[in-house]
């Protein structure tokens, strides 16, 4: 039987143990939300830290995207070695967050490939009303692709890029390649590098459809770098960056998510942006990657522990604050 990991509604959480055998949880680290003055800015609901779990022999970490099935009610995540995950999520009347695993299995690799760096994930037919029926669009570094698989991680198909981004000398380096990818309703398969693209400006990030692409400021920090996108109900955009403040032992990463409607957006023009919600953290504890929209005016982000057991791995529900008033 898989044990529920649970959380109260609060960023500096005081967890009890709850399977000895399989789960240890620490609290999570503090952070200070600073929300746009905006009444639809997003605040945070409620996190989780998981530290040491497992499912079917796989350890919840290196967590890098993630996709929430509407139709089945279950999240799916996976990791950066090809890792795929699903859960069953509840955040109950009283703000308590539980994230039960209940699968994990390696994705196939595609043919000629030797293994899976996954990073963003997409769900195809997520909210449809025939539950049972979608795939998973896996975006991966190293090698820039798009690749389709069933709900058990059998390949199916790699798709072909828009803007020609299957070109690995369109990037910069091999470690920011393809980051993230969305499905919007008009606009089809949407992806994104988490950088620049080779011989492009500095300071803009880009995301690209068949036969049109859409420029925004990235966050005015060092190194800001796009890690997740969906697309919301309405059809914007959600976009999860990382950028980093402070030198040496003053160094701290700045996880911000922001909104660009894409439908106000002129062709050839710069997007304007808007900031929903910020988190500064004092550390590398929560290097937030993975987001995904659960309708209903939340959003749920998930930290990758870069694979250091200890550190654990956050999941954090965000929600509309014209939802909670």
């Amino acid at each position: 039987m898989n044990a529920k990991l649970t959380a109260l509604p609060t960023l500096a959480l005081s967890l009890a143990l709850l399977s000895p055998a399989a789960l240890a949880q620490t609290p999570a680290a503090s952070a200070t939300p600073t929300p746009a003055p905006d009444a639809e800015a997003l605040v945070v609901a409620a996190s989780l830290r998981v530290v040491g779990a497992t499912i079917d022999g796989e350890r919840i970490a290196e967590l890098s995207g993630l996709a929430w099935d509407a139709d089945a009610q279950r999240l799916y995540a996976i990791s950066d070695h090809g890792v795929l995950f699903r859960f069953a999520v509840t955040l109950g009347a009283n703000g308590q967050l539980e994230v039960e695993p209940l699968a994990a299995g390696r994705l196939a690799p595609p043919p000629g490939s030797n293994g899976v760096d996954a990073e963003g994930l997409a769900l195809t037919h997520a909210a449809d009303g025939i539950r049972g029926n979608s795939e998973l669009l896996v975006a991966t570094e190293g090698q820039p692709r798009v690749i389709r698989y069933t709900l058990a991680g059998e390949a199916l198909e790699t798709l072909a890029l828009p803007g020609g981004l299957d070109d690995p000398e369109r990037f910069r380096r091999s470690n920011a390649m393809l980051e993230a990818v969305a499905l919007h309703p008009e606009h089809g398969l949407l992806v994104a590098a988490e950088a620049p693209l080779e011989g492009e400006a500095a300071g803009q990030h880009r995301v690209v459809a068949a036969g049109r692409s859409w420029s925004f400021p990235s966050y005015p920090a060092r190194n800001a770098r796009l890690k997740g996108m969906d697309v919301m109900d309405d059809g914007r955009l959600l976009v999860l960056e990382r950028a980093e403040t402070g030198k040496g032992k003053g160094k701290a990463l700045v996880v911000v998510l922001r909104e660009v409607d894409l439908a106000s957006c002129a062709e050839g023009a710069t997007c304007p942006v808007r900031d929903l919600a910020l988190l500064d953290r004092a550390d590398e504890a929560d290097n937030f990657e993975g987001l995904t929209d659960l309708g209903d005016g939340r959003v749920m982000i998930v930290s990758d522990d870069r694979g250091k057991s200890g550190r654990g791995t956050t999941f954090t529900v965000l929600q509309r604050r014209s939802a909670t008033d």
